[in-house]
């Protein structure tokens, strides 16, 4: 097998012309180049140069190793390149599965300050409405971390670490002031029409199962399939609706809709980086891993 080093020697000096000259791009002795010319000719069994008075000329064999070795040189040059830039995390590309509440509570600032350390690192983001469609995509290997909203149905071996904390509000738009005088049960509200997200999505099923904790049926009269759509559908008051106390903050600050207190307590949910103990991460998204726990409140705890 014929030394790569004289395929790289042999394309330098095709390329400029001279040994000389080839000598100097590659920081060593014209003697060296000259030797080293030598043996690839030995071993190729013809002559790839043609000495001349103003330097070297290719021979029929020559230009046609050249017209083959200086692709493969120059492939291989772009992949130390991409190599380099990926271990300096100049490029790379990191692949999410994500809800649209983990999106909106958690992952959406968290994109912009990583961006700001590492500009050079894209994102492929698979969006869904469900926790287990982002468990499930991490799961079959087609995206390298899942960020997703409790509750989450996890096994061995994805686990599972707290990101934000988020606490799930009932709002309601000025018309339906009259609930605001006092806290009230959930059977009580269910007189008054009720916007929530359509069955299958995470949100859903945790409100679902708060219903059926105190013997309710949660039944709802507006479905969006967005979880943005909720607050803007509550402030026409088209319905009372729960929403991420993240989301619900500004408007609640603004009076454009107001919280109602609950008998029944609401349990607090997470937003949850899920990661696949048993699977490697690229540099780029090992540096993102990384960053997400150094910054996330849970810190590498949590389990699944």
């Amino acid at each position: 097998m014929i030394s790569f080093d004289y395929y790289r020697v042999f394309c330098c000096a095709a390329r400029l012309g001279s040994f000389t000259r080839a000598a100097e791009d590659l920081m060593t002795s014209q003697s060296s180049v000259s030797h080293t010319m030598a043996a690839l000719e030995r071993q190729l069994g013809c002559r790839l140069f043609l000495r001349t008075g103003r330097g070297i000329a290719l021979t029929a064999e020559g230009r046609r190793l050249y017209e083959v070795a200086e692709a493969g040189c120059e492939q291989l040059r772009r992949a130390e390149a991409e190599i380099t830039d990926t271990v300096n995390l100049d490029s790379g590309v990191v692949y999410l599965g994500a809800t649209e509440t983990a999106m909106r509570c958690f992952l959406i600032g968290a994109l912009g300050r990583f961006h700001q350390q590492y500009p050079g690192i894209k994102f492929r983001i698979t969006n869904g409405n469900s926790s287990g469609e982002a468990v499930e995509a991490l799961r079959a290997g087609t995206v390298d971390l899942a960020i997703a909203p409790t509750p989450l149905d996890l096994r061995h071996p994805l686990s599972q670490r707290p990101l934000q904390r988020f606490q799930d509000v009932l709002v309601a738009g000025p018309q339906f002031a009259a609930l605001n005088r006092r806290p009230l049960h959930l059977s009580e509200l269910q007189d008054f029409p009720l916007i929530c997200l359509a069955r299958g999505t995470t949100t859903r099923d945790f409100l679902e199962a708060l219903y059926r904790r105190y013997g309710l049926t949660l039944s709802a009269d507006i479905e969006p399939a967005t979880s943005d759509l909720v607050l803007p559908l509550v402030r026409e008051n088209l319905g009372l609706g729960f929403v991420p106390d993240i989301l619900a903050r500004e408007a609640l600050e603004g009076g454009e809709v107001f919280a109602i207190a609950l008998h029944e307590a609401v349990p607090p949910r997470q937003v949850c980086l899920v990661v696949n103990e048993n699977r490697p991460l690229s540099l780029a998204a090992e540096a993102f891993l990384r960053f997400l726990s150094a910054g996330s409140p849970g810190g590498e705890a949590g389990g699944g």
